[in-house]
């Protein structure tokens, strides 16, 4: 059921966290995975499948595509991969970075209306939020 009414700035509130898949000790990453969550930005999209017991780490597929000009290679590193993702990190940047600062760089949310999806039925190749300028998901 989707969350609606939740605040989409709040990555993964508890009850998405209990639809998740506990992170096992070596997670791969494939089409078949069901993605429970779906968070993204300017930067990119984070779909995660997986997330540890103390929910400060994820596992999923991320596509962090930054333009050099935003300088934020401090922050995150462009990819396009299976690996985990620091949900805590990420919280810290979108409450310190974004709200506290309104810097919009760091805005990530929470897809309120996802519900579980097979990762093989995701466009990975369309952003989902468009930054004004080019951006290019072609990683050569």
């Amino acid at each position: 059921m989707p969350e609606q009414n939740q605040n989409p700035l709040d990555l993964v509130p508890e009850s998405t966290a209990k639809l998740m898949k506990t992170m096992s000790n070596e997670p791969k990453g494939s089409i078949d995975d069901l993605i429970y969550c779906h968070l993204y930005g300017v930067v990119g999209d984070w779909y995660l499948s997986e997330i540890s017991v103390d929910r400060k780490i994820a596992f999923g597929f991320q596509i962090i595509n930054s333009e050099p000009v935003w300088e934020m290679d401090d922050w995150v590193t462009n990819s396009s991969k299976w690996g985990e993702i620091p949900i805590k990190k990420l919280q810290g940047l979108v409450n310190e970075k974004f709200l506290k600062e309104k810097d919009i760089r760091f805005l990530i949310t929470r897809d309120l209306f996802w519900e579980p999806t097979k990762f093989s039925a995701i466009n990975i190749n369309q952003n989902t939020l468009f930054y004004p300028g080019t951006t290019d998901r072609s990683f050569s």
